[in-house]
């Protein structure tokens, strides 16, 4: 009798242990995004150019919070080694028109111009998926 007791008991636990696994998910937060380095002007720019892309593609999603994942700017070459531009990573916290929120990943371009000044704007070089996290 003891060893059905011990086996319950231990079926039991399991059971337990599998069922508190399904409970404690990964609730991922955007405060928990770590910044790179921080530009207040490269980050409005870029939830004004991810908003404009984000309507032209009739995406759901309204960005209001952007913040810089990379440490500094990366340098754009051609094949001959000419730099012709540089690029930024970026996550957008962004909330849609039925309440849920959500993060997605851009990489923002800056074109060098012939004066080898980089364009004043920021051009979207890829976007990613809308991906749901809590509200904040």
């Amino acid at each position: 009798m003891q060893f059905f007791t011990k086996l319950l008991l231990s079926f039991i636990v399991a059971l337990c242990c599998i069922q508190g696994q399904c409970i404690a998910q990964n609730h991922a937060r955007y405060s928990d995004i770590e910044e790179g380095m921080r530009d207040e002007w490269l980050e409005r720019e870029a939830i004004h150019v991810a908003n404009k892309r984000a309507s032209a593609l009739k995406c759901r999603e309204t960005y209001t919070v952007a913040k810089i994942t990379s440490e500094d700017w990366i340098t754009e070459r051609d094949w001959h080694g000419n730099v012709t531009g540089r690029y930024l990573h970026m996550e957008l916290y962004g909330e849609t028109y039925d309440g849920q929120c959500g993060v997605t990943h851009f990489v923002f371009r800056q074109r060098l111009r012939g004066d080898d000044t980089f364009a004043e704007r920021l051009s979207i070089s890829e976007m990613g998926s809308f991906y749901d996290m809590e509200c904040e």
